[in-house]
């Protein structure tokens, strides 16, 4: 059974009286362990489809199919209230940005612990130590342990990413979700998030779905899909230039 699946995902977004379709009729699934890479153009969906899978968005309904959504081991994300939702994406799901979201009043290590504080709540006072040190750890592994002290303004963007990282996986996520993780970063800098992943992956066997519309980030995952006008097609294969549908 796949770890997380959709199942004739679409998503129509409304601008004004007409009617946009984002995803088409999609189907994927993710074998647990596996590195999955989306590759698309800017504005080609691989956003919206990276928050449906995460649960941060919902499918259009699917009347003619009651099956379609997403679902993760096997069960449905559709029908969950939003309190189950939101444990569900704090306890089985990391997400990685773009743009880090870190917060800049917070030193490295107090922005990887807050995602903690957010999954335990209350819980939290009593296991702060046991955070601290897996949240040292990280940035230990991602060659941060010197920058513990240090908030996002005195960080490179190479070390805010993986600071980003390290939020992320704090809570040992089943699926990491990657979303242009090195698209804000030059090359040399972007190889080296990209080698931190794929140690990550092969060390841990990290779940990974990441989007990217840089072929060479595609090449680094197991598998890779190309996102055309709403619907997936393997990237091995020849298919039409990609056209953006929705910026996302």
């Amino acid at each position: 059974m796949p770890i997380l699946e959709a199942r004739s995902l679409s998503r129509t977004y409304r601008l004004g009286k007409v009617d946009v379709p984002v995803l088409r009729d999609l189907s994927l699934s993710v074998a647990e362990g596996e590195w999955l890479a989306i590759l698309g153009a800017s504005g080609s969906g691989k956003s919206t489809l990276l928050h449906l899978l995460g649960g941060l968005d919902r499918p259009d309904r699917n009347r003619s199919n009651p099956q379609a959504g997403v679902y993760f081991d096997g069960a449905p994300l559709a029908g969950k209230s939003r309190r189950d939702l939101d444990r569900h994406r704090a306890r089985d799901f990391g997400f990685v940005f773009q743009f880090y979201h870190l917060l800049p009043e917070l030193t490295a290590l107090q922005n990887v612990t807050v995602a903690s504080m957010v999954r335990l709540g209350l819980g939290y006072a009593g296991r702060s130590r046991e955070v601290r040190k897996v949240a040292e750890e990280l940035l230990d592994r991602f060659g941060l342990s010197g920058r513990l002290g240090h908030r996002p303004a005195e960080l490179s963007g190479g070390e805010r990413q993986r600071v980003a990282i390290a939020r992320a996986l704090v809570n040992e996520p089943r699926v990491l979700l990657a979303d242009e993780p090195t698209g804000n970063l030059d090359r040399a800098t972007g190889q080296g998030i990209l080698d931190t992943i794929s140690d990550l992956h092969r060390d841990k066997r990290q779940t990974i779905v990441m989007v990217t519309h840089d072929p060479y980030v595609a090449d680094r995952a197991d598998r890779a899909l190309r996102l055309v006008d709403g619907v997936l097609a393997d990237n091995r294969e020849e298919s039409a230039p990609m056209t953006p549908v929705l910026q996302g």
